[in-house]
C-alpha cells in the first residue's frame, strides 16, 4: 500500500509557482530522499502535505485525503523559533502535544534525550532542539514522518545517531519517512528511494538506480561527484 500519493501538484505563493505539477508515491515502511537546491520547492512541499499552503491537485495519505489523515503524520520543520522568556522545560513542551507521561518518557529515550528532560528550552544548543522536536514528532506515534533538514544543526556524532534512530523507527516501527537533506554523502547508506526536486520533478524511484553523477548534474546544475560505496543490508519492503 502507499503511504502517500501525490498527484499533478501545483504550488503557488502569489504569482511565483514554487511546485510545477509534480506526482509522486511513498510505499509504505520505506525512507525516501528529497533532494534538491535551495529554494527547489522541497519544504514547500512538505508544508503542503501537511496542509499548510493551498494547492492545485491531489493528496492522499493511506488512499485517503491528507486533511483527514493529518494524525498520522509526524513532521520536524528546519527552523523553529522559541521564545526567550518562555520558562518552559522539554517536558513541559512535549505535554502541549500529549500529557500521557509514559509516552514522552518514552519518545524521550527513543531519541537519546531522557537526560534533557527537565532542562529549559533556552538552554539547549541547537542539535539538542532538533532531537526535542523529532521527540515531539513522534509522540504519537506516528505512521509518515515529515523531515526538513533535522540535522542541520548538529555535528557529525549526533548525525549518525540520528540517522541510526530514523533507521530504527523505520525497520523496527514500520514508520514511513520522507526526510530533506543536502546531506547527499550520507543518505544514500539509509534511504532506499530518492525523490529529485527542483520546482519540477526530475526523478523518483530507488536510490540505486537514480543517484548518479549525470542525474544530480541535471538536478543542481552544475557537477557532483558521488564517492563510490557500498549499501548495507536495508529494509526496502517492496
Amino acid at each position: 500500500m502507499n503511504a502517500l500519493e501525490v498527484k499533478n501538484l501545483i504550488v503557488k505563493i502569489g504569482e511565483q509557482e514554487i511546485i510545477r505539477n509534480i506526482s509522486f508515491v511513498l510505499p509504505e515502511g520505506t525512507i525516501t530522499a528529497l533532494i534538491g537546491p535551495n529554494g527547489a520547492g522541497k519544504s514547500v512541499l512538505l508544508k503542503t502535505i501537511l496542509g499548510l499552503f493551498p494547492y492545485y491537485g491531489e493528496i492522499k495519505i493511506f488512499g485517503e485525503n491528507h486533511l483527514k489523515m493529518l494524525n498520522f503524520v509526524g513532521y520536524v520543520p528546519q527552523n523553529y523559533t522559541l521564545d526567550p522568556i518562555l520558562p518552559l522545560t522539554v517536558f513541559e513542551f512535549l505535554k502541549f502535544s500529549n500529557r500521557d507521561k509514559n509516552k514522552i518518557n518514552a519518545a524521550l529515550k527513543e531519541t537519546d534525550i531522557y537526560e534533557l528532560k527537565n532542562r529549559n528550552l533556552v538552554q539547549l544548543s541547537g542539535g539538542q532542539l532538533q532531537r526535542v522536536l523529532f521527540a515531539r514528532a513522534i509522540l504519537n506515534e506516528p505512521k509518515i514522518l515529515l523531515l526538513d533538514e533535522p540535522v542541520s544543526e548538529t555535528d557529525i556524532v549526533g548525525k549518525k545517531e540520528f540517522y541510526e534512530i530514523i533507521k530504527y523507527l523505520n525497520q523496527e516501527k514500520k514508520v514511513t519517512i520522507l526526510i530533506t537533506s543536502h546531506e547527499i554523502t550520507i543518505i544514500h547508506t539509509f534511504a532506499q528511494r530518492v525523490l529529485c526536486l527542483n520546482r519540477s520533478l526530475v526523478c523518483v524511484g530507488s536510490i540505486t538506480e537514480l543517484f548518479k553523477e549525470e542525474i544530480l548534474k541535471q538536478l543542481y546544475q552544475r557537477d557532483i561527484f558521488v564517492y563510490p560505496f557500498n549499501r548495507p543490508n536495508t529494509n526496502t519492503n517492496e
